[in-house]
């Protein structure tokens, strides 16, 4: 079985135009630096705390299911709300994918009814 040949990176060596290098670095710096100034203008507190959101939420339906599991094995009797803790945690996941839940879907999660949908 042969080898291929060892492909040539040196047209990619910066080294070898400093200049034009140069040149495209500052580009770049240009580019990124226009588009973290437009980001700055459109993007207000509010707005970065409320993409918190969804992994905030999701990540306290994951910890809420591991206290309702580790309290049900550690008491050998399913946690009084572990079901209501399985809808919190299913919609939390559904919220995640895009699912906004409603009201009533709350609702039935915190107190354990079911919902219509």
């Amino acid at each position: 079985m042969s080898e291929a040949p060892p492909v040539d990176l040196s047209p990619l060596d910066p080294a070898r135009d400093p200049d034009r290098w140069a040149s495209i670095v500052e580009q770049t710096r240009t580019r990124i630096d226009a588009v973290f100034l437009e980001r700055e203008r459109q993007t207000d507190v509010l707005t970065i705390v409320a993409g918190w959101a969804r992994p905030v939420l999701a990540a306290a339906a994951a910890v809420l299911l591991l206290l309702a599991a580790t309290f049900a094995a550690r008491s050998g009797t399913p946690a009084p709300h572990a079901s209501g803790a399985r809808s919190l945690a299913a919609l939390s996941a559904g919220y995640a994918d895009g699912h906004v839940p409603t009201g009533a879907e709350l609702a039935a999660a915190l107190g354990g009814r079911r919902t219509r949908r």
